[in-house]
């Protein structure tokens, strides 16, 4: 860089809005797992108007305060992608903790950067996991049953 040159500026960050998104996917995937409250540990469904891709839960982490859920889709031939979440009960929030080897992401970057984040990578994966949560909604895994048994707090 030159000495002309300013520091690229970062991005700013709506903490509100990717608090509102990670506790909307905090609902949404608590829908997909029917009975954890009562020691379920995993989920098998299938999407798609034939039903080629299949999605495995499956809960590799509980605690006091959190759960960890691994979340694999498969289609035949193609290496799965594998997502790691987890869910904040006392925070009524879930996030991605892992895509594949990647992990620990910077609320923001700079970019270009040397891993070719997107500025706000942090948040683009949020929203990624909200769009592919609604994608399982419209495909009706999610029973309207499943759906009444998840309490939504008011702050």
């Amino acid at each position: 860089m030159s000495s002309s040159q300013a520091p690229q500026k970062l991005p700013s960050v709506d903490i509100g809005a990717h608090h509102a998104l990670c506790e909307m996917n905090f609902h949404r995937l608590l829908t997909l797992m029917p009975n954890w409250q009562e020691g379920c540990q995993q989920w098998n469904f299938t999407l798609g108007d034939r039903h080629v891709h299949e999605v495995k839960l499956k809960v590799v982490d509980a605690a006091p305060y959190t759960t960890t859920v691994e979340v694999v889709q498969h289609l035949v031939g193609i290496k799965p992608p594998k997502l790691v979440v987890r869910l904040y009960h006392d925070a009524n929030m879930a996030e991605i903790i892992s895509w594949d080897r990647h992990r620990n992401w910077k609320p923001q970057y700079t970019y270009p950067n040397p891993q070719m984040y997107a500025p706000d990578e942090k948040l683009e994966l949020n929203r990624f996991l909200g769009d592919w949560l609604e994608f399982c909604h419209s495909q009706g895994y999610a029973p309207a049953y499943n759906c009444e048994k998840v309490l939504v707090k008011r702050k």
